[in-house]
């Protein structure tokens, strides 16, 4: 019975819609629209004068617009109105539409204005116009479904039939039922909905995800890794996404005036492949610095930056980055390289003893920039020569003074790597020696700080035991070049020669 009253109504609609046609529902100035006076939406005639805006709200588009002997300024196509500019003083206006038929000769029921705006309805026919209100202002309005936005919704129009108006706002809800009949007054009605407190039909709800990821509902990001929120009973979906992830849906059940927990889904990682071939096969190969790596073997790992540490005994060990993509295979090559104990490049610094006929300590600072070795040392005098004999002329008084030598040590050497942890470098250089007098007995000091230059030409032997640790021996020829009279008469009575043999000995530390 109720289908059939359905399709009487819709058919009696049909035969009113083709015996109505187009009509004006209501024609108005807007007082306080300035639209046809603005710059960027005024419009001027053929004679230069303003003209006046009629904004024609209808629910169809295609009409065709005549203003008879004055004509037609222009139209412009709107989201939800037609924009039809008309010449000032203008009298009548005929509308026609290919479906809906012809409103001829209307005449406006106002006078009509250059650089005024008007509203017209258009009823095509087919239906009312009707303007929603509800009892709770700003409320959401659906009408059969569609969302209209927030009340009040001025002249919707509603074809001839049954419709169903809703409202929610927060905890209010409401609903109504109209219907929109052929013989009803050709006038936009008003429809109120009254809203009911549906507090009692919420429940308490929290959702959480893993991995930290975004939890969307109804299409909008609410929340990352939780949400807390209530919703009414029945039954919701949310979206679980991440970057680098596909987004899994999860569908929960709320019931009403208790606490819902779910546990959504998380997003599915996007994965990728890495196979690495390392030679030699022994190497250990340290996945993100947990997780040993076979070589040769192809891994499944998640999409997104990754490293390997890569070590064998006796060679460098390196660190390598790969930057997995969704579903590519990524491959690397490692071909292990033997540690270079002796460093052709390398700062070094270091120390150990220097035995010659006047010993001492010796401290060295140097660099190797490749092979080539440059090294500066500063001997600190320790053993003593004999002791010399010195008359005063004044007091004709016996000065017994012995003798310790410091030097400053210029050198040039090309490192040779003869094995990996032995190295040979020749060198040869310059030297700056000077004595430092010990008063035995007397009181007249006689040479203290007579110096020498000297040539030195030797090699330096080095074992590297660890990286970055040297030992080195230095045997070497020092000849002497250039010294002052009373070095050489020095030498003579102390009893050591200006042409010197030793061996430098210590360790050093290279980086």
């Amino acid at each position: 019975m109720r289908k059939l009253l359905l399709i009487i109504m819709a058919f009696v609609a049909t035969i009113s819609a083709k015996a109505d046609g187009l009509n004006v529902v209501s024609f108005k100035l807007l007082e306080t629209d300035l639209t046809a006076n603005t710059r960027g939406t005024e419009r001027r005639d053929q004679n230069g004068d303003k003209a006046a805006l009629i904004k024609i709200v209808s629910p169809e588009k295609g009409f065709h617009f005549d203003g008879g002997s004055l004509g037609i300024v222009g139209t412009e196509q709107k989201a939800a109105e037609l924009w039809l500019y008309v010449p000032p003083r203008a009298q009548k206006l005929t509308i026609s539409h290919p479906v809906f038929g012809v409103l001829r000769d209307y005449y406006y029921p106002v006078s009509i204005q250059g650089g005024r705006t008007y509203e017209m309805l258009l009823d095509i026919g087919t239906g009312r116009y009707a303007t929603i209100t509800t009892s709770m202002a700003r409320s959401l309005v659906y009408v059969d479904g569609e969302n209209l936005g927030r009340a009040p919704i001025y002249n919707k129009y509603l074809n001839f039939g049954r419709h169903i108006v809703t409202a929610s706002n927060d905890r209010f809800e409401g609903t109504d039922t109209i219907y929109i009949m052929p013989n009803d007054e050709k006038k936009t009605n008003v429809y109120n909905v009254e809203m009911h407190n549906i507090s009692n039909l919420f429940g308490d709800v929290k959702v959480t995800v893993d991995n930290k990821a975004d939890i969307y509902f109804e299409g909008s990001l609410v929340g990352t890794g939780s949400w807390s929120t209530q919703l009414r009973e029945g039954h919701y979906t949310v979206e679980t996404r991440k970057a680098d992830c596909d987004s899994v849906k999860s569908t929960f059940e709320v019931k009403r005036q208790q606490m819902n927990d779910f546990k959504a889904a998380p997003p599915i990682p996007h994965s990728g492949f890495l196979n690495i071939v390392t030679f030699p096969v022994q190497t250990t190969s340290l996945l993100d610095g947990t997780t040993m790596m076979i070589a040769g073997e192809t891994v499944t790992l998640p999409v997104g930056p990754h490293e390997v540490s890569y070590s064998l005994r006796g060679y460098v060990p390196e660190t390598r980055a790969y930057d997995i993509l969704h579903n590519e295979t990524r491959t690397d090559t490692i071909n292990m390289v033997p540690i270079s104990y002796v460093r052709p490049s390398a700062f070094y610094f270091g120390g150990g003893i220097y035995a010659r006929s006047l010993s001492g300590y010796t401290a060295k600072l140097g660099m190797v920039l490749g092979n080539n070795d440059f090294e500066v040392s500063y001997t600190f005098g320790s053993s003593e020569s004999k002791v010399a004999y010195w008359t005063s002329t004044s007091t004709e008084d016996i000065n017994r003074i012995a003798y310790k030598m410091n030097s400053i040590q210029v050198k040039y050497g090309y490192q040779i790597a003869l094995m990996r942890r032995i190295g040979f470098v020749p060198q040869v250089g310059w030297s700056m020696n000077q004595l430092k007098g010990v008063q035995k007995k007397g009181n007249k000091m006689f040479g203290d700080g007579a110096t020498q230059q000297a040539l030195t030409i030797g090699a330096k032997l080095l074992f590297v035991p660890t990286q970055h640790v040297y030992l080195f021996a230095t045997p070497e020829l020092g000849i002497g070049l250039k010294a002052d009279e009373t070095f050489d008469k020095i030498a003579e009575a102390a009893g050591f020669s200006k042409t010197s043999i030793g061996v430098q000995a210590g360790l050093i530390l290279a980086f």
